[in-house]
């Protein structure tokens, strides 16, 4: 999907398995208003998340998960499009919001690397 312009929590209190939030996105001159709810919370390792909107309904997997010293973020995306017009377009539509994740995750990993390589490093000195 395109950037997140808007994301509004429908529910009270701090994101829980349950909490909903009405998004919007734009991509490519499109607006993409859908409503988010957090299905499964298992913090730090698991999140997912169901989507419903006009056009579509999904579900996102994420996982993190220790690999070669760091952590791996996998994610998973499962669409079923519900408009006619969606489902004529969905071979072109899902190979753009394929691409479109693949950047998010790269530009997320890059930030992450970023940052954890300028924070200082804390040694450990053995007490007496």
């Amino acid at each position: 999907m395109g950037a997140l312009v808007e994301s509004e929590p429908l529910t009270d209190g701090p994101p829980a398995m349950g909490s909903r939030f009405r998004d919007v996105f734009e991509d490519h001159g499109q607006r993409i208003e859908l409503e988010a709810e957090l299905v499964e919370v298992d913090p730090p390792r698991r999140l997912v998340v169901q989507l419903v909107s006009n056009a579509f309904e999904g579900t996102i997997l994420q996982r993190l998960e220790p690999a070669d010293g760091g952590t791996r973020l996998s994610a998973v995306i499962e669409t079923t499009y519900t408009m006619l017009a969606a489902r004529l377009l969905a071979p072109v539509v899902t190979r753009h919001a394929q691409k479109q994740l693949e950047a998010d995750l790269a530009r997320l990993k890059e930030l992450v690397e970023r940052d954890s390589s300028q924070r200082p490093s804390r040694q450990c000195t053995p007490g007496p």
